[in-house]
């Protein structure tokens, strides 16, 4: 699965604050989700230039469709147990 939010991002005014990463849904029945961090470098950009500051990590997840979110934990064990709380049937890759 190599479905991701990161895409490089234009803009007439610079970089966006973060993205829209359309509905707040997983669809578990579509089989597991991919959860990953997003890599900012030290100015709080992703890869494709949007600005997401400096804090806790960013992760995505996503579905086989492409749904999911982008959000913060300070570990991948609280990013799963954040997920878990509202999708309590997902099962995650890795």
């Amino acid at each position: 699965m190599r479905h991701t939010f990161i895409l490089p991002v234009n803009s007439n005014y610079g970089a966006p604050l973060g993205r829209h990463t359309g509905p707040d849904y997983l669809d578990a029945a579509a089989g597991k989700v991919c959860l990953r961090r997003v890599t900012l470098n030290s100015g709080g950009y992703d890869k494709g230039g949007a600005y997401w500051g400096i804090g806790a990590p960013l992760w995505e997840c996503l579905d086989r469709d492409g749904n999911g979110r982008i959000f913060r934990a300070v570990s991948r064990n609280a990013a799963k147990l954040l997920i878990l709380a509202d999708f309590p049937e997902v099962k995650f890759y890795r």
